[in-house]
């Protein structure tokens, strides 16, 4: 799940690809865990192809709400991780606490599964409310120019919605966008206001996505530099 444009790998093909040339295949499911699949899975469960991932590698500081992160991974790349790789070799072990609460918050989501159906409910809600084609939490209202998504932002922020505008080096010049991240937190009032305050750039954001050839609900048909962005992009 690409984390500014909001789509997703295409990983049917990408297992068939592996099938084919039997080529080591690594996802990063840091916007996935959690969200995406039946039981909160991830991508790989999303699609059904978890037994044709080599590594899985996600965060902790996302859905789970702590920090660090894991990797999943069959025994065999386990071992050779553990003695080969020299971020996990040179790298100070998480604190007990920090690891003893990513425990605690996975308890949590597998005894309260509405935590989860609520994150894409409120996916729907936004969707039916600017009719927008929106396929997962993160939704990207491309804008265009820099100045005017800060504007928008701003503008947003003062409104009562922290949307963050993403601008180079994080996504590629004149792509610049408004980041939504839809959570379990929302309530379905809250996303309808949030709607109506972003309607004038859904309006434009149609227009520049005309320009661009591109698509209204994922922003770019390439993914942007997945670096850090020049403000939190978490909120929403």
């Amino acid at each position: 799940l690409f984390s500014m444009d909001g789509d997703f790998a295409p990983m049917v093909e990408l297992v068939e690809l592996r099938k084919k040339h039997g080529f080591l295949l690594v996802i990063d499911d840091a916007h996935g865990t959690l969200v995406c699949g039946k039981d909160g899975g991830g991508v790989a469960e999303k699609f059904n192809v978890e037994r044709d991932i080599d590594i899985s590698i996600g965060t902790l500081s996302k859905a789970i709400g702590c920090q660090g992160g894991f990797v999943a991974s069959s025994q065999k790349w386990k071992q050779l991780i553990q003695s080969r790789g020299r971020s996990f070799i040179f790298s100070t072990s998480l604190p007990v606490p920090a690891v003893a609460a990513a425990h605690a918050s996975l308890l949590v989501a597998q005894e309260e599964k509405w935590r989860q159906k609520a994150v894409w409910q409120r996916v729907k809600d936004f969707s039916m409310s600017t009719g927008l084609d929106c396929s997962s939490p993160i939704i990207p209202l491309v804008i265009g120019d820099e100045e005017k998504a800060l504007q928008a932002s701003k503008h947003l922020l003062e409104a009562g919605f922290h949307v963050s505008a993403i601008r180079p080096p994080t996504v590629p010049a004149n792509s610049c966008r408004l980041r939504i991240t839809l959570s379990a937190a929302h309530t379905t009032a809250d996303v309808k206001a949030l709607a109506a305050a972003v309607a004038p750039w859904i309006s434009s954001t149609n227009s520049v996505v005309k320009s661009y050839g591109l698509s209204s609900s994922s922003g770019l048909s390439g993914h942007a530099q997945d670096s850090k962005s020049h403000e939190d992009d978490d909120g929403a």
